[in-house]
């Protein structure tokens, strides 16, 4: 497994988490519950995104100084994760029983998404500087089982959260800034 290999599975986990949400702001509780979920997921996916695009840069053109540019765009989706995994915990859930039992699958997810982010950074702080390419894919492989894990963990946590009831499959369905995940 390759760094960029690496940095795609988060770019799926992302994609598969946006897609999954179908989310956007608006009046009711649910509604802006949903919003603040799918924006939290656009942040999240547009930072790791560009993080791949450079890490797939600079796998195209090597360079001198290539792995410590690697590690750090790897350490920004890593990042990138941990805000994810932070701003979906401090999210206030519609005050009623199925909010607050979304509001538990959503933390479950945030805290699986700490764990996954806290071994990646384990796992890219433990590649040693002089690694060659070949030491640093082999030491960043194990990262991938991982973050396809989690990617479907996160597909399947939003989809039972929409259907947890229909007044958040509804706040899912109006939320603007759910729009782009909309088929």
């Amino acid at each position: 497994m390759n760094a960029y290999r690496l940095a795609s599975t988060i770019v799926v986990a992302a994609a598969v988490a946006a897609v999954a949400a179908g989310c956007g702001s608006s009046a009711s509780a649910e509604e802006n519950w949903a919003g603040d979920v799918c924006s939290a997921v656009t942040d999240w996916k547009t930072s790791v995104q560009q993080a791949t695009k450079d890490i797939r840069t600079k796998l195209q053109s090597p360079e001198t100084g290539m792995l410590t540019a690697i590690q750090t765009d790897v350490r920004t989706a890593v990042d990138a994760t941990s805000k994810l995994a932070s701003d979906l915990k401090s999210l206030t859930p519609p005050d009623t029983d199925l909010g607050k039992k979304a509001q538990q699958e959503v933390d479950a997810l945030a805290n699986q998404l700490q764990s996954t982010a806290q071994t990646a950074k384990q796992t890219t702080a433990n590649v040693p500087k002089s690694a060659t390419t070949s030491e640093t894919v082999q030491a960043l492989a194990p990262l991938a089982p991982a973050l396809q894990s989690l990617a479907a963990k996160t597909s399947s946590t939003l989809t039972a959260v929409q259907n947890t009831g229909q007044a958040l499959k509804d706040g899912f369905d109006k939320a603007d800034s759910c729009k782009p995940y909309r088929s």
